[in-house]
C-alpha cells in the first residue's frame, strides 16, 4: 500500500470513526510515517496558567520527565508553537536560535534527534494544541521527508485533534448549578473568590464551595481546566 493512500485511508478513519480509537489511528500514524517519537497535547491557558487537558504521546517517560521539569520552560520550540501558526523545524531552530541547543543536547542523551516538527493547531477559547514527530534520519534526508509529509501530517493532526476534543467532550456529562456556572462565568473573566463573592453577595467560602463542586462535576482539578472545559462544551460564554 502507498503512503498516499495510507493518509486516505487514515483520513477516511478519522472522519467517519470520529473519536472511537484515536490511539489506534495515532500508532497508525507513527508505523506508516516511519516516525520514531510523536506527541499530540492540549493545553489550557486560561487566567494565565498552562495545564494539560489532553496528551497522547510515544517519547520515553524518563525524557518526559525530565523534559516538563527543567527544559519546558526554556524550549524555544515550544515557546514559538504557542504563539505562532507555522509548523517549527526543530533543525532549523537549533540552527539558528543558541537557546535551542540546550534542549537537544538534553534529548540527545535519551536517543532523540533534532530531526523533527512541532504542528500548531487551531483551538477554541484559551486553549492551545500541538502535533509533535521525531524521525531518525540525517539533515539532508530529514530536509526531503519533511517537505514529502508535512502537509499530510498537517491534516492528519487536525482531525486527530477534532477527534480527541469530541472524546472529552463525550465523555463529560455536566450539569451545573446556576450559582457554579456564574461562579466559572467570573472565574474566566479573571476574578479572583474574593471579587466574585462581592459580586454575586455571597460569602468567599461560598464561591470556593461552588469551584469545588465546578472541578469535580467537570471532571479536572484546577479552574483554569474547569473553564476551558466549560467554554469547549457550552457551558459558559468566551
Amino acid at each position: 500500500m502507498s503512503v498516499r493512500q495510507v493518509f486516505y485511508d487514515l483520513l477516511d478513519e478519522l472522519e467517519h470513526e470520529g473519536p472511537k480509537d484515536t490511539d489506534e489511528i495515532f500508532a497508525k500514524v507513527q508505523t506508516h510515517y516511519g516516525i520514531r517519537h510523536q506527541c499530540y497535547i492540549n493545553m489550557s491557558l486560561a487566567a494565565g496558567k498552562q495545564d494539560v487537558l489532553d496528551v497522547i504521546h510515544s517519547f520515553p517517560d524518563e525524557f518526559v520527565r525530565v523534559y516538563k521539569t527543567k527544559l519546558y520552560f526554556v524550549d524555544p520550540v515550544m515557546h514559538t508553537a504557542l504563539i505562532g501558526i507555522k509548523p517549527v523545524d526543530w533543525h532549523e531552530r537549533r540552527r539558528n536560535d543558541p537557546a535551542a541547543e540546550k534542549i537537544f543536547t538534553a534529548a540527545a542523551e535519551f536517543g532523540i534527534s533534532d530531526t523533527g516538527m512541532t504542528i500548531p493547531l487551531v483551538c477554541r477559547g484559551n486553549q492551545a494544541a500541538m502535533f509533535s514527530i521525531n524521525v531518525d534520519m540525517g539533515p539532508g534526508e530529514w530536509a526531503r521527508y519533511r517537505k514529502e509529509v508535512i502537509g499530510e501530517l498537517q491534516v492528519l493532526a487536525t482531525y486527530l485533534h477534532s477527534a480527541r476534543q469530541e472524546r472529552a467532550q463525550d465523555s463529560v456529562v455536566v450539569d451545573l448549578t446556576a450559582r457554579e456556572s456564574e461562579v466559572l462565568t467570573w472565574t474566566a473573566a479573571g476574578k479572583s473568590y474574593w471579587e466574585i463573592s462581592m459580586i454575586l453577595g455571597i460569602s468567599e467560602r461560598t464561591v470556593r464551595f461552588f469551584m469545588t463542586n465546578a472541578r469535580q462535576k467537570l471532571g479536572v482539578v484546577t479552574n483554569s481546566q474547569a473553564v476551558a472545559l466549560a467554554v469547549s462544551k457550552g457551558i459558559i460564554p468566551l
